[in-house]
This record gives C-alpha cells, structure tokens and sequence, in this order.
C-alpha cells in the first residue's frame, strides 16, 4: 500500500513539473491554460490591491489629513482609559509639528535632534510661537495606518511616558510622505505642550540632564536608537499593510514557482525543447515583476514595512 503510494506520487509529480513522454515533455504546471491562469491571477490581485489603496487613500493629503486626527484620537482614548484628561489639539503644535517634519524631509534625517544643523525639538515650538512651560515629541516612521504608529508607541516605555504625561494639555500632529534615504515613507511627528501667556526666560532641560539658556520650560523625548516594529511582530496589524504584505508575498511566491517549473523544463530535457510555452513562460514572470516592483500607489512601498519609532 505504501509502496503504491509513493509510486502514483512520483507519477503526479513527474507529470506535473517533470517534461516526459508521459506527458509530452510539456508539464502541466507550466502548459498554456497555467500559465493563463498565473497571469490572471497575477493582474487580478493586483488590481485588487490598487483599488483598495486609491479607495481608502485616494491622496497623500486625504492620508495626512484622516491619520493625523485619527492619531490625536488614539492618544487620547489610551490616555482616558488611564483617567487621564484628553488633550486639545493646538493649531500652533500642529505647525511645530509640520515644520519638524518637513525639516527631516528636506535634510534626510530622521531624529529628534537635526544631524545637520543641530536644531533641537524646542527650537520648533519656539519657532511656531508655542510658548511652553512642558513640551513632548513623538516620531514615527513607515507606517500605514495610525494603529501601527501610536501602539508602536504604547509598547515603548518612554514613547508611552510621554503619551500619558499629565503636564500636557494640547496636542499637535503633522503626517507627511515623502523621501528618506532614498526610500517613499510616511513621518508622523507628535508634539505635546502645555503653554503659558507671558513667557520669561525660564531654563530648558534636555534629555540628557544639560542646560539651555533662555528658552521657557521643560521638554521629554525618548533617548537612544530609533526602535523598530517589523509588520509581522507586530501585535496589530493594519489591513492596508495587511494586504499589501500578502499581495507582495503571493507575487513573490508564483514567480519563484513559475521560475523553477521553467527551468526544470528547459533543462532536464534540453534537447525537446517548446519555445511558445517558454516565452509564454517568461511573459507571465514579466507580468509578475510588474506587479512585485511597480508601484503606482505611495503606499505599496510603506504598508508592511518596520515602523520605526524615535
């Protein structure tokens, strides 16, 4: 029986991936009704996924402007749940929040203090005018929902300190796509305060203990490397990474499986060779690295990334 067995196994085997005279040299995993079918997959899914994305952000600004609120409400609903008061979102920390974040753009960094010119994350408040007497900053990066960016922060003890901080009592949120070191992302820069009328020149504390002259009040961000979540750790899950991880898995995966039953075709019988399967072959695998690496929508090249948080 089990002699049997491995018998019609190698068989099935043989007559699908292995060219033989059984099945005419041409393996039914790589004849014409597959490899229409491969294609057809191949464009429906992706298909599928482009619909999604335009549907759910149709543009950068749509995203920025629903995952910015959508991240104030988070933060506020984490802090509620800690009978904490929520925090009321302040024009001016939203344009603190917006200069910081194209200021890492324009500089390719990614960082609480500029590599560049050495800006520091007060030097943004007081540029937007926020007079404070506590002030915070949160970051994120590569992100594609603001599920990802504020659990990523929930789940980091300093990030999470800042959240909670019950110094604060405004908030402001800038959410921006564009290039790091060469790379599409999504930055999230969250900054907390809590301001005063008439300001005096009140000393600044940095994170590392050190005095800065005539700059009102105090400031906490988090100190160290910047943490990274990988999409497949993490304890939530977005669906548009969801279906971006997948969609990119599944094309991976049918061309490696295209790509090898090819090979074996071309080259275990090298001498019976059928060239309209081959270039239907190499056609359906062109297809395939069209949907793996064109990527029309900003958020195919983030979604299922590692957010990064600083």
């Amino acid at each position: 029986m089990s002699i049997n067995f491995i018998q019609k196994t190698k068989r099935r085997f043989h007559h699908y991936f292995i060219p033989s005279v059984h099945n005419g040299y041409k393996p039914h995993f790589i004849r014409h009704p597959a490899l229409h079918f491969y294609s057809g997959a191949l464009i429906a899914v992706k298909i599928f996924v482009l619909a999604f994305l335009f549907i759910t952000f149709p543009t950068v600004a749509q995203f920025s402007t629903v995952t910015s609120s959508r991240i104030i409400e988070l933060t506020n609903n984490a802090r509620v749940e800690q009978s904490l008061p929520v925090l009321v979102r302040s024009s001016v920390l939203d344009q603190s929040a917006m200069m910081k974040a194209q200021d890492m753009l324009a500089k390719n960094y990614f960082a609480h203090d500029s590599p560049v010119d050495g800006a520091k994350p007060w030097e943004w408040f007081k540029a937007a005018g926020y007079n404070y007497t506590f002030a915070g900053e949160n970051l994120a990066m590569n992100f594609s929902e603001a599920e990802e960016a504020v659990n990523a922060w929930l789940d980091s003890p300093s990030h999470q300190a800042n959240i909670m901080n019950n110094n604060y009592d405004e908030i402001g949120v800038a959410v921006v796509v564009g290039e790091i070191d060469g790379q599409t992302t999504t930055l999230v820069v969250q900054h907390f305060g809590k301001s005063f009328i008439a300001p005096s020149p009140v000393e600044f504390v940095r994170p590392s203990g050190e005095l800065a002259p005539k700059v009102a009040g105090t400031t906490q961000v988090s100190t160290g490397k910047a943490i990274e979540v990988l999409f497949k750790e993490a304890d939530h899950k977005s669906l548009t990474g969801t279906i971006v991880f997948y969609a990119q898995k599944f094309f991976l995966i049918l061309l490696i499986f295209i790509g090898i039953n090819l090979l074996l075709t071309i080259f275990i019988r090298i001498r019976i060779q059928h060239k309209p399967i081959i270039i239907h072959a190499l056609a359906v695998i062109f297809i395939g690295l069209l949907a793996l690496l064109v990527q029309p929508h900003f958020m195919e090249s983030i979604a299922s990334g590692a957010v990064k948080i600083l």
